[in-house]
């Protein structure tokens, strides 16, 4: 027979009440606050687990280069989840006070090639990128038949 083990651990919103849910349905159980008085579980809000946004820390057997400083609130989980640029751009956009341009860039740099470039290289593409968004402001021609009705 496996030993249960408790999977996670939910908590009310007032405090009075607190859920485990073990491996083992069988094994989950109920806690009720001893000074909460003619309390009904029923009228209790929950927080959806996918609002949740869970900080995941290191643990502290994990190695750490000489001179590091290490993070006491961790990384979200939502963050460890993003695996493509365009979802990490989304990301910073949601979470952070950056500009849109700068959290392309920040995307890049994590989950795209942009972490291999050089200096020049970098500024040869903020040049590109720049040159391309004045050449769209322009008007622009359309190349087609030109049909010239004759009344």
């Amino acid at each position: 027979m496996e030993p249960v083990q408790v999977l996670s651990v939910s908590k009310s919103i007032d405090g009075n009440q607190v859920v485990y849910h073990a491996t083992d349905p069988k094994a989950g159980y109920t806690l009720i606050s001893a000074e909460a008085e003619d309390y009904n579980p029923a009228s209790v809000e929950w927080v959806s687990g996918q609002i949740v946004d869970y900080n995941l820390i290191a643990p502290e057997s994990y190695e750490q280069k000489p001179g590091s400083v290490k993070l006491h609130a961790g990384l979200p989980m939502s963050y460890l989840q993003i695996t493509t640029v365009e979802a990490g751009t989304e990301w910073y956009k949601a979470n952070s006070k950056y500009p849109a341009e700068v959290c392309e860039m920040m995307a890049k740099y994590e989950w795209g090639d942009l972490k291999y470039t050089t200096k020049k290289e970098f500024r040869n593409q903020k040049k590109k990128i720049s040159r391309r968004s004045k050449k769209q402001q322009g008007l622009t021609t359309k190349r087609g038949p030109v049909v010239v009705p004759f009344d």
